[in-house]
């Protein structure tokens, strides 16, 4: 299951595997890129293979039944040369009845199996769907801080939804279309032969003639999706940055810049697409020409025995018409092992995102209960604590103790670099220490599971995240059965209670773009008021007035104050006003 991220600024500390950017310590490094494997067609399908688990059957099923449809048309086609040859040939209308009949009943019967067999293999396709894109998400979510960061985030909305639809004509979709062509080139070829079978070797010419064409433009797609999916990500992203720094970039005059660089990936993205274009055009042009010169052909030996006797005027008709089916489905298949071919682009892209390491977890870490005692706070103990960022050769930490008293306040100040946000990330257990032990109430962290380890934590990150939903629903995050009244009382205590209840629906408002309709100090109070609904012994707060005017600052002092009150409080911070509160400050240096 999907761990639960409270992305709404005060984090449910005992659901958090995601690390938000804010929470990335400045002295961690910048981690090796994480390697995109090449994959081929059957590899890419291996990979994501897992995900129709328990699904092959109702996709078989689906082909099954397509198929069906195939065998329809084929009768159909016999019975109109049956008409010609018997019916029509002759002028007994009489004999036409019993024909005519069949032809509705084999055609409706084919529309039924179609209809069913389509609609199965769009469930399936759409089951598959859900299980990657969710699995992806999650693993995105359980991701450690230095890896998040090599990850742009309008790039990985791309991934997790253009490349995972891309992904999905792999496994899903695309086998469907992949065996019904082949089942259909089969079925055609045979009945074609069957009705002459001189005619029907003159059209099979087409197959390894396509074959080639699909083999050489198949190529081309691929370095071309590559470019252009690479591209539709970077695009992705630079629109989100630029979005979400808006004042920013207007009040430094760089929305020319800002406009250039997106016009140049904008560029980079065309270009890949009109050479993606250009094949498949190829492609496709390239089968029409060559199924016309087959056609052709078959027409000309047709006529030609029609003339001497050979074949009758049905038979060719029957051949034609079972070769007006088979075509397309030949084209459909290279049209098919084109498009497969590029779709690896994006299942490398998404591969890529799955093959990141995480962070901890509860299968690997931990796995022992402890509960936290929530009356007069906790006493937490760095214990020798040693501690190197992945892929890093310096130390942040080396040979840290540090022993914070039950309802004891500090301030933790330092040059960036320092360490401090190193510690919540110790706290949080989103890494282990490499030597010494972090303790709550004198049990090790890493002998506990995730969610309890973080259970009696809270953590009011430096920047406030804010989703769509109302308010209530943003103050209730990391208590979601809190009822109303809690709500209303944990907005009173944080100073929030006055500025909601102004508001037209007041804590039914709903809240859009990351709480772009409040103030800072007004995003700041919710958060407060989640942090006091969560009600844990040990409370973390990452630099609480940041971007805060003096006044706005001063005001939320009180809330503060308040919160941190019979609490372990660790404060990070480099407001005196702030750090003020704390009852010592541990200064952190190299």
């Amino acid at each position: 299951m999907a761990p639960h991220v409270d992305a709404f600024g005060v984090t449910d500390a005992s659901s958090f595997d995601a690390q938000p950017d804010d929470l990335i310590d400045a002295d961690a490094p910048h981690a090796e890129s994480v390697g995109q494997r090449t994959l081929t067609v059957l590899s890419a399908m291996r990979r994501f293979a897992p995900y129709m688990s328990g699904l092959w059957s109702r996709l078989a099923l689906a082909v099954s039944l397509q198929f069906l449809d195939v065998l329809a048309s084929v009768a159909v086609v016999y019975l109109f040369a049956h008409i010609v040859d018997d019916v029509l040939a002759t002028g007994d209308l009489h004999a036409l009845v019993s024909p005519m009949l069949w032809w509705i009943a084999v055609t409706l019967a084919g529309a039924v199996a179609s209809y069913f067999g389509n609609l199965l293999a769009e469930i399936v396709t759409e089951r598959m769907l859900l299980r990657l894109r969710t699995d992806l998400y999650a693993h995105t979510q359980r991701m450690a801080p230095h890896t998040r960061r090599q990850f742009q985030t309008g790039d990985l909305i791309a991934r997790h939804s253009s490349d995972v639809d891309e992904t999905e004509q792999l496994v899903s979709s695309g086998v469907v279309s992949g065996v019904i062509a082949v089942a259909s080139v089969i079925a055609y070829a045979v009945a074609a032969v069957w009705v002459r079978w001189d005619l029907a070797l003159i059209a099979f010419v087409l197959a390894p003639l396509l074959w080639l064409v699909a083999r050489r433009f198949g190529a081309i797609l691929k370095r071309a999706s590559r470019t252009e999916r690479a591209a539709n990500g970077e695009i992705s992203a630079l629109i989100a940055e630029g979005l979400d720094n808006g004042h920013a970039i207007a009040a430094d005059n760089q929305s020319a810049a800002d406009q250039a660089r997106v016009r140049s990936q904008s560029h980079r993205w065309m270009r890949a697409r009109i050479s993606e274009t250009k094949a498949g055009e190829a492609f496709q042009q390239s089968v029409v020409v060559v199924e016309l010169l087959c056609m052709l052909g078959v027409l000309a030996l047709g006529a030609w025995q029609i003339s001497e006797g050979r074949t009758t005027i049905g038979g060719l008709i029957a051949l034609t018409g079972y070769l007006g089916y088979l075509y397309p489905q030949i084209q459909a298949l290279g049209g098919l092992a084109v498009a497969v071919t590029s779709a690896t682009a994006s299942a490398e892209r998404v591969a890529e995102l799955l093959d990141a390491p995480v962070g901890l977890s509860d299968d690997a870490d931990g796995g022992e209960g402890h509960t936290v005692s929530r009356e007069g706070g906790a006493r937490i103990d760095f214990r020798s604590v040693d501690f190197t960022y992945p892929g890093a050769e310096t130390p942040v930490l080396k040979d840290f103790s540090l022993t914070v008293q039950p309802g004891e306040c500090i301030a933790l100040t330092g040059s960036s670099g320092a360490g401090k946000t190193t510690l919540t990330h110790l706290l949080l257990r989103f890494y282990d220490p490499d030597a010494g032990t972090v303790e709550i109430d004198g049990a090790d962290l890493r002998a506990q599971r995730l969610t309890d380890a973080r259970a009696g934590t809270t953590l009011l990150p430096q920047r406030i995240a804010i989703f769509h939903g109302s308010i209530a629903d943003n103050i209730a995050f990391g208590r979601p059965d809190a009822d109303r009244d809690a709500v209303i009382a944990a907005a009173r205590a944080a100073d929030a209670d006055g500025f909601i209840a102004d508001l037209p629906d007041g804590y039914d408002t709903q809240l859009r773009d990351s709480g772009a309709n409040l103030s800072g100090g007004q995003r700041q109070r919710i958060a407060l008021a989640r942090a006091f609904l969560r009600d844990t012994p040990v409370l973390v707060l990452d630099e609480p007035t940041t971007g805060l005017d003096r006044a706005t600052a001063d005001r939320i002092l009180g809330p503060l104050r308040k919160l941190a009150s019979g609490r372990t409080t660790i404060i990070i911070t480099h407001d005196p006003f702030v750090a003020a509160m704390a009852d010592r400050t541990v200064v952190l240096g190299n």
